[in-house]
């Protein structure tokens, strides 16, 4: 049976009145005797514990009794399995977030692509299970087994390993950015100087994620998909990201610039955190298209903001500063970009703008071929595409 069948079959009257049947034992004593005849288990043999595909979303099933049963796909988010017994289960692409699996046994399980994000495994027993790309992202793992557990590209960013046990654990291209341990990560000698300066100037959170890319020139390639997915673990990770950003945008290494602009299009920003990316902006950096884009995806007001800095800039206005620099002449290149893109949505015309709005436009299409749909989906504006603008 293909997939949507497997879950098809529990819509069923049938597979409803099984469902609750189960539920009510607990999945503890005879419950396999329940699944006698239904659909799609006479391919298993005598392993009778097929629950492929089935829902059971935050129910409470504390000690179930599921030793070799097949799990593949079903649904367990926020469902109650403390003490639970898997052993040599298979829940290969089951869907565990938020699940509470304190205690519970699962040696010698297959759980390949499985998602843990957010589950509390603390004192979980995992040796010798096959692991491999599942994700536990946040996951609290304090205290749990992995001993000679396959994790190979495993995502485990964020996640608290802190007494964790990882005896022969195959980590084989695993994430590990940003896992709490106990004791505390110590960092090479050469990285010791960018450590202490970073924790003093308060953007502590990016420490990993920054020394996770091959130099700091490597930060021009943020926009790979491996270093993203170390930045989004920075995000997470921090406590108070706008402090963390108004601190990246503080320094003066353009670098650190791109990591702010980075983490404001991941995460947000508060006012704080905005006005911080716009004076850094007036101020210069050579960064400027990529904290125009960062300003552009999440500040509610870029459009008022933006047209209030060109107008500023135009002759005969009031003025601090003598005629504009290049630099400023190039953000005022990347605002009319941003504003004609806007524009374009409602049927203006776009305008021809200069070859500076072209890092910017390039920056765009990679965030919108990388970023993960549910961040998106929270951006003040997304276009839907992002034509290369034409050079003067």
């Amino acid at each position: 049976m293909h997939a949507d069948e497997l879950v098809a079959r529990w819509n069923t009257a049938d597979g409803q009145r099984r469902r609750e049947q189960l539920i009510s034992m607990g999945l503890q004593g005879p419950w396999r005797e329940v699944l006698a005849g239904f659909p799609g288990t006479e391919v298993l043999g005598d392993n009778l514990g097929d629950l492929r595909g089935i829902d059971l979303t935050q129910q409470e099933l504390p000690g179930a009794d599921l030793i070799r049963a097949r799990l593949d796909g079903a649904r367990l988010g926020d469902c109650g399995l403390q003490e639970a017994r898997f052993e040599m289960a298979t829940l290969t692409d089951t869907a565990l977030t938020w699940a509470r699996l304190g205690r519970a046994n699962l040696t010698a399980c297959v759980a390949l692509g499985a998602c843990w994000d957010d589950a509390c495994m603390e004192g979980a027993v995992l040796t010798a299970s096959n692991l491999a790309r599942g994700s536990f992202r946040r996951a609290r793992l304090r205290d749990a087994r992995f001993d000679r557990a396959t994790l190979f590209k495993a995502d485990l960013r964020n996640a608290d390993l802190r007494d964790t046990s990882l005896f022969l654990c195959d980590l084989e291209g695993a994430l590990l950015t940003c896992v709490r341990l106990d004791p505390p990560r110590v960092y090479p000698p050469a990285n010791r100087g960018f450590v202490r300066e970073a924790r003093r100037a308060g953007y502590s959170s990016f420490i990993e994620p920054i020394l996770r890319v091959p130099g700091l020139s490597g930060l021009l390639h943020l926009l790979e998909p491996e270093y993203l997915l170390h930045m989004e673990a920075g995000v997470e990770a921090s406590a108070d990201l706008d402090a963390e950003v108004v601190a990246l945008l503080k320094e003066k290494n353009w670098r650190l610039h791109l990591v702010a602009a980075t983490a404001v299009v991941l995460g947000g920003a508060s006012e704080r955190a905005l006005s911080a990316v716009w004076e850094r902006l007036a101020v210069g950096s050579w960064v400027h298209p990529q904290l125009t884009v960062a300003a552009l995806l999440r500040d509610p007001d870029f459009e008022s903001r933006a047209r209030a800095r060109l107008e500023a800039g135009r002759p005969g206005s009031a003025r601090l500063e003598p005629g504009p620099s290049t630099r400023e002449l190039d953000v005022r290149t990347c605002l009319e970009w941003a504003l004609l893109l806007r524009a374009a949505l409602v049927g203006a015309p776009v305008a021809t703008v200069g070859p500076p709005a072209e890092h910017a436009c390039r920056w765009l299409q990679r965030l919108r071929e990388q970023v993960d749909a549910r961040i998106q989906a929270q951006w003040c504006y997304t276009p839907p595409s992002v034509p290369s603008p034409p050079a003067r």
